[in-house]
């Protein structure tokens, strides 16, 4: 038993750190060094004004800057609930080093849906490195469901800290490890707080439910299981796709039964299943979702994952963006799950940054 054990450790602690070391390797020889050489050759002959061209302007400053990078390219790094848990993750770490921290999110920018609050994490794309001999760009990614798993985060933490000690003018991390959770909530507001235009929307929204924690959430996460939404997963035969609505649909309602007084903010990744729902709950022609008395509450606009879409409208960004604090704002904040729905980290880091209640359940 006792050698079970200890083999078990060994296996676990190697299972955590081959998979970041190699990933790292891989991603930075067939992807990330080619690509900064690109971009690196694009600005030398654009002749654009280069305020970090001067070596010594970093080390004179006696310290490197710690960038958490996104690029369109790096497709890795997940969907935005994923990217949040890594940029909180390295702000972490650089808070504690004492490292200057920032964000560079690229193809949409970040800044245009939140902004900095207590920290300033913005960077001037004149000051961001593309050569390799004085930036290093990595990877830190994460391969074990379970966020929490002790082993895996030391891995990510080991893997960070290794990094950051390079001598380099900036380090670049492409990651969406999870090293933060405990004080995930803390650690956002202190970077990042709502642009004009979504507190605007978050506002309206919030006025039509009643205000913060006066609602429920239940959030469904199809990917393409309903052939409507671009991303990877199973999709389901077109004769199916009816009855697994129509299945969903009912958990809703059960929901409502449970809580009846509470309004409900459902939000999904399938305008198809929300666009059914809707019509299903109001389709008497009795109820309406401007009065007081209807429960059923749906954010309208359409959503895309940011690791497969690239070119979306900034409406369409800002959805995500609206419905991810919208359901912080929630009393409870449910994840419908099954064995054909994605259990996904955006209510769940949702509910982290709202510190409500978060809750699972079955259809």
């Amino acid at each position: 038993m006792r050698l079970r054990n200890i083999l078990y450790r060994v296996y676990s602690f190697l299972f955590s750190f081959i998979p970041i070391g190699v990933s790292n390797y891989k991603f930075r020889k067939t992807l990330l060094l080619p690509l900064y050489s690109k971009f690196y050759i694009r600005r030398q002959q654009g002749g654009g004004i280069n305020l970090s061209n001067d070596p010594e302007r970093q080390l004179r400053q006696n310290s490197k800057t710690v960038i958490y990078m996104v690029q369109r390219e790096t497709t890795f790094s997940g969907g935005l609930s994923d990217r949040f848990r890594g940029i909180i993750s390295i702000y972490a770490e650089c808070k504690r080093q004492n490292l200057p921290f920032r964000i560079v999110f690229e193809p949409l920018h970040i800044q245009d849906y939140i902004q900095p609050n207590q920290y300033d994490w913005q960077i001037r794309n004149e000051d961001i490195i593309w050569d390799t001999d004085r930036c290093y760009p990595c990877t830190i990614l994460t391969y074990r469901h379970n966020l929490k798993n002790p082993i895996q985060r030391y891995a990510q933490i080991t893997f960070l800290r290794h990094f950051l000690r390079k001598r380099y003018e900036q380090i670049h991390v492409y990651s969406n490890m999870a090293t933060a959770e405990d004080n995930f909530g803390q650690l956002f507001e202190e970077l990042f707080k709502p642009s004009k235009e979504l507190q605007e929307q978050i506002d309206h929204h919030l006025k039509q439910l009643g205000g913060k924690g006066s609602y429920i959430s239940m959030t469904f996460r199809f990917r393409q299981l309903l052939g409507d939404f671009k991303e990877g997963g199973d999709v389901l035969p077109a004769e199916k796709r009816e009855e697994y609505i129509q299945l969903c649909i009912k958990c809703v309602e059960r929901i409502h039964q449970q809580t009846i007084g509470k309004k409900i903010l459902v939000t999904a990744d399938s305008s198809l299943f929300l666009d059914k729902l809707y019509s299903k709950i109001y389709e008497d022609g009795n109820s309406r979702p401007s009065t007081n008395q209807d429960w059923l509450y749906i954010i309208p606009g359409k959503v895309v994952h940011m690791g497969f879409t690239f070119d979306a409208d900034e409406k369409v960004y800002m959805k995500s963006f609206v419905d991810f604090f919208m359901l912080s704002y929630a009393s409870v904040t449910y994840q419908v799950t099954d064995k054909l729905l994605m259990n996904s980290g955006f209510p769940k880091r949702a509910s982290m940054l709202g510190e409500n209640q978060y809750k699972e359940v079955r259809l």
